[in-house]
């Protein structure tokens, strides 16, 4: 059975519409959407006001716009045969990356930033820990504890043949560990997922955040005790926020 994604606005609001030829099978908030609007803003509205709504809003889409080519290099060099040594695929995937009209879309300061992120990933030779890509860039949605949806970057089998959800960051500077809460209930929640939709049993969760400061991505590792503490916390973040925006819409059984 064939499932269709519609993405969909509700109150301002992201949510994944997933339907079949003959009916609806649900409606889900974004994980991201969740996260957004259940964490505790004080600290980011604080920094807008004091650069001002309008500055925030550039820096923030500047920012967007840097990590979309990151991630988007990050793809096509990780599509590329594993055979290849390492020269040979960022080669290839410099040459099809100025084909790519996703990376082409941006502006100049965007590609050399975004370009410059994904090469730290190079030099600290980030990639050589992943075996086999499983999966990029998955749509994935579960009718799990009321449901939710989201776009997990990267499953793979790593060189010590566990299963791992790696997941790729931006930041302008190193981060603290109590910096990426959110990231971590994040990826815990695409875990889950990632078993109800796709049956494969993820052991970690990687963290890998390039920075423009230095040349040397952060790689932060969640074992499987970790995992399903974030993902109680963010099982209870999703009952407040549908709580705070309920949404009629049938609910599947978990299959």
């Amino acid at each position: 059975m064939r499932e269709k994604i519609k993405r969909v606005e509700i109150n301002g609001f992201r949510y994944y519409q997933v339907s079949t030829d003959s009916h609806i099978i649900g409606t889900f908030p974004s994980v991201t959407t969740v996260l957004g609007e259940t964490s505790d803003k004080t600290g980011l509205n604080a920094w807008r006001d004091r650069v001002g709504h309008q500055k925030a809003d550039q820096i923030g889409k500047d920012a967007a716009n840097r990590g979309t080519v990151m991630h988007r290099l990050c793809e096509i060099y990780l599509n590329l045969p594993a055979s290849l040594s390492a020269k040979d695929r960022l080669e290839e995937t410099l040459s099809l990356s100025r084909l790519d009209d996703e990376i082409e879309q941006f502006d100049n300061r965007a590609k050399i930033v975004g370009g410059t992120l994904f090469y730290n990933f190079i030099k600290s030779k980030s990639f050589d820990e992943i075996k086999k890509v499983i999966a990029q860039e998955r749509f994935l949605w579960t009718p799990r504890d009321g449901g939710y949806a989201g776009t997990v970057d990267n499953v793979s089998q790593l060189i010590t043949d566990d299963y791992a959800i790696v997941d790729f960051k931006t930041a302008r500077k190193p981060k603290d560990e109590r910096w990426i809460e959110d990231y971590k209930h994040q990826v815990s929640a695409y875990a889950v997922a990632v078993w109800d939709r796709m049956q494969i049993k993820t052991t970690h969760c990687q963290i890998w955040i390039s920075n423009e400061v230095d040349d040397k991505p952060q790689h932060f590792t969640m074992n499987a005790a970790e995992m399903k503490e974030y993902y109680f916390k963010f099982r209870e973040r999703l009952a407040k926020f549908y709580e705070m925006h309920p949404v009629e819409s049938p609910k599947p059984e978990i299959l």
